[in-house]
């Protein structure tokens, strides 16, 4: 899912740093809460980046310090004005539908939307839990297991998430 956005992450991760190929790995793992680029995706990524001269190297003993040019800092500023036109649009959008939906519902997407304006990932902190518990549900139900029991545990915990004070 991240990856098809991994140029945007990139850019973004490096707008204000430099960053060697796996300390930029390793950001990116830190900002998302779980997931983490391959070597493969981002060394041929930073040297496409290079090559359109959004980033420069700077070579640092044995490493490689990578950062973005001021055509990178300027193409990031298009990119993200882009991004904020279309998450306005949606937030216009569930507002309108927000008319005829569940309150609650309203509330949730807006605050999803508006992290997204922010450039920043929501829920981050519960990312490693929701990506194993959609992992455990896919497997569960791709190995046809008993899908009653599956559905009782789901009302279960949801009872329990809705518990929480």
């Amino acid at each position: 899912m991240m990856a098809g956005y991994l140029r945007s992450i990139v850019m973004k991760t490096l707008l204000n740093k430099k960053l060697s190929g796996y300390d930029l790995i390793k950001q990116i793992e830190k900002d998302t809460g779980t997931w983490k680029p391959s070597f493969g995706s981002i060394y041929p990524l930073l040297e496409k980046l290079l090559k359109e001269k959004l980033v420069e190297v700077e070579v640092q003993g044995r490493k490689k310090l990578y950062f973005l040019t001021s055509s990178g800092k300027e193409y990031l500023k298009t990119v993200n004005k882009s991004k904020n036109i279309i998450v306005d649009k949606m937030i216009a959008t569930w507002k309108v539908f927000g008319r005829i939906t569940d309150k609650r519902e309203m509330g949730f997407m807006l605050e999803v939307f508006n992290s997204l304006k922010k450039g920043q990932l929501p829920f981050k902190e519960l990312n490693p839990e929701l990506n194993q518990f959609r992992a455990t549900i896919f497997d569960l139900y791709s190995k046809g297991k008993d899908r009653k029991k599956i559905k009782g545990v789901l009302k279960n915990t949801i009872k329990k998430l809705a518990s929480i004070k």
